[in-house]
């Protein structure tokens, strides 16, 4: 094994390109790089709108593509394999699929945000006074919704479900959120399709799909995701393996779990890394969601199940399966992080002791 692909160099693209370096590969390792930009952190874009949301991956210590040595090309657009994977003609011994997503884009003359050419014309065009219609109230709607109340715009939300944020908490944060927004200002239209009308920055934020359409080959999951092992193998249609191809990040489904945190595209990289280069699984992470939302600090570790109201612990919820809401309160934050952390290395055990 000599060369290395890697197709997306966002955080799950460079951190495999880390982790692939810290476990001794000294090979070549040739990325493509859509955006063509270093790789940057895209939760800020959202979160800080209106002030520093370019935080660089290197400048927080999760990797340096020069200190990596990674040669970086353009867009990948043609991906073939003879014995060998080629992309764009260039010959790679194992390919790795770490493409992302894409914001879903349906309605005419709205704004998506999620690069950075998204986030400053957005920053550019919300102004104080102005009128700003987001559809979608999920993390990404809620997030510019609460950063444009607090410059002063006049912000009303649309979502055609009947809850804020539905498909991470099934209705069970709404009176929580709906507080939030009476507080600020921002009227919220529930179980609503957007109805259209006038206003000065109309935003779609109504979910992603994973940029996955150039692959010829792989089986997609419900969400049109790579279908994958918990390693990283992708599948195909009939679950085999595809020798030699991985996948990481926003764009794959890895041993039956969705992609899109942030967490578990470390997970993702790691794990992937250490099947290339024969070493043992490292333990799972739970995935997190963080957020700033209306003066306050969100964190949700773990996966949230929908037959579960949880326990209420002030503005917090805890459920029986491990997950924790963590609203303003870190400490008990960390101390969710680690208990189901545990958890998991714990059911990892089992499941090994079983198939032995």
């Amino acid at each position: 094994m000599q060369t290395i692909g890697i197709i997306g160099i966002g955080l799950a693209g460079l951190r495999a390109a880390a982790e692939l370096r810290a476990r001794g590969f000294t090979g070549t390792i040739v990325g493509w790089n859509a955006e063509g930009v270093p790789p940057y952190d895209r939760p800020p874009l959202s979160k800080e709108l209106f002030g520093d949301f370019h935080h660089l991956l290197a400048d927080d210590g999760l990797g340096d593509l020069d200190e990596l040595a990674v040669d970086v090309c353009g867009e990948a657009r043609t991906i073939t394999r003879d014995g060998t994977w080629f992309v764009d003609g260039t010959p790679v011994d194992v390919l790795i699929i770490a493409s992302g997503a894409r914001p879903v884009q349906s309605i005419a003359g709205a704004s998506t945000l999620y690069t950075l050419q998204d986030a400053r014309a957005l920053r550019a065009s919300i102004t104080p006074g102005s009128t700003v219609h987001v559809v979608g109230a999920g993390w990404i709607g809620m997030e510019v919704a609460s950063v444009a109340s607090a410059i002063g715009a006049s912000v009303n939300v649309w979502e055609a479900s009947q809850h804020f944020l539905d498909r991470t908490f099934h209705g069970t944060v709404d009176d929580i959120w709906g507080t939030w927004c009476e507080e600020a200002g921002v009227n919220v239209h529930l179980n609503q399709p957007y109805p259209g009308g006038n206003c000065d920055v109309l935003v779609q934020a109504t979910g992603a799909r994973p940029t996955v359409d150039f692959l010829p080959v792989g089986a997609r999951t419900a969400r049109g995701a790579l279908q994958a092992t918990s390693e990283g193998c992708v599948l195909d249609e009939e679950g085999t393996e595809i020798p030699s191809l991985y996948a990481a990040g926003d764009c794959a489904d890895l041993g039956g779990l969705p992609g899109g945190h942030w967490t578990q595209a470390l997970s993702d990289a790691g794990r992937l890394a250490a099947c290339i280069m024969g070493e043992s699984e490292p333990r799972p992470a739970p995935p997190e969601v963080f957020s700033t939302q209306f003066g306050h600090e969100i964190t949700l570790i773990g996966e949230v199940p929908q037959a579960d109201t949880g326990v209420r612990e002030g503005l917090s919820i805890r459920w029986e399966s491990g997950a924790f809401l963590g609203i303003d309160a870190p400490r008990e934050t960390s101390r969710a992080r680690k208990a189901l952390r545990k958890q998991m290395a714990a059911a990892q055990t089992t499941a090994a002791i079983q198939a032995s």
